[in-house]
C-alpha cells in the first residue's frame, strides 16, 4: 500500500471519507463495468485489473478504503472528469488567482 503524507497530497483529489465522492466514484465505476472492459487506452488499468479491484472494493466493509480502490480501475480520463466536477478546470483556477 503507498501511504501518502498529508502536506504532499494535491488538494486536487478525492475526499476518501465523503458520501459523494464514494457515489460519485462508484458510479464512474459501475458506468465504466456496464460499457465494457475490451477498450483499455494508455491510461486505463488492465480489464483483469479492473476486475480485481472491482472485487476487492465490494469486499471492503470500508467506505473509503472502496472508493480508493474502485479510483484506481478507472481510467485517467474518467479520474479528470471527476476531479473537474468536484473542483473546477485547473484552467478556471489558475486565471482567478
Amino acid at each position: 500500500m503507498i501511504r501518502h503524507h498529508l502536506a504532499a497530497s494535491s488538494a486536487r483529489s478525492p475526499q476518501w471519507f465523503d458520501p459523494e465522492h464514494q457515489a460519485d466514484i462508484l458510479a464512474a465505476f459501475d458506468s465504466q463495468l456496464t460499457a465494457g472492459l475490451h477498450d483499455r487506452g494508455p491510461n486505463s488499468p488492465r480489464p483483469e485489473r479492473v476486475r480485481e479491484l472491482g472485487q476487492l472494493a465490494a469486499a471492503s466493509a470500508l467506505p473509503a478504503r472502496a472508493a480508493l480502490l474502485r479510483w484506481g480501475a478507472l481510467p485517467g480520463s474518467v479520474r479528470a472528469h471527476l476531479l473537474t466536477s468536484w473542483y473546477g478546470s485547473q484552467v478556471a483556477r489558475s486565471s482567478a488567482a
